[in-house]
């Protein structure tokens, strides 16, 4: 019976290293890197909205009840209530500030609740666009129901 030696396991591991190094250097990148052009300010950063998407409201019911909270929902730090019977809205908000945000309503005698959470930050860019400007990002809360039995 043949056997290797210990000496003959050791490039392969190190090449199994290197390469999950390599790969953890390359996708460890800050979030927010995509600027888009068109949402830029090039002179200042001007108000910050959050971009509340709900979905259609052909599948949903017509009523749904919005709720707002300063922070994690934990805190229960609520902002503004009401009731919307849009699929999309923005609302003022703050940078650097986090915000959760559950959009609650009945459909076939069962209640649903989507969640979601945002913290608006902001970031200058000098060479993806033709212009410098500074791009507000994660300022999209996204509250639509993907699957409904």
């Amino acid at each position: 019976m043949l056997r290797a030696k210990k000496s003959d396991y050791i490039p392969m591991n190190k090449n199994i290293f290197l390469i999950s190094l390599l790969m953890l250097l390359l996708f460890s990148c800050e979030d927010g890197f995509v600027t888009d052009c068109r949402e830029c300010a090039t002179d200042s950063i001007g108000h910050v909205k959050l971009k509340l998407l709900m979905g259609s409201i052909v599948y949903d019911p017509a009523y749904r009840m919005v709720t707002i909270y300063e922070g994690a929902i934990e805190d229960s730090l609520i902002l503004k209530r009401f009731g919307t019977d849009l699929g999309y809205m923005e609302i003022d908000a703050m940078l650097y500030k986090n915000y959760t945000v559950t959009l609650q309503f009945v459909t076939n005698g069962k209640r649903y609740t989507a969640i979601d959470a945002a913290c608006p930050q902001v970031r200058y860019d000098e060479n993806k666009c033709d212009q410098p400007c500074y791009y507000v990002y994660d300022n999209v809360i996204d509250l639509r129901i993907r699957y409904n039995k």
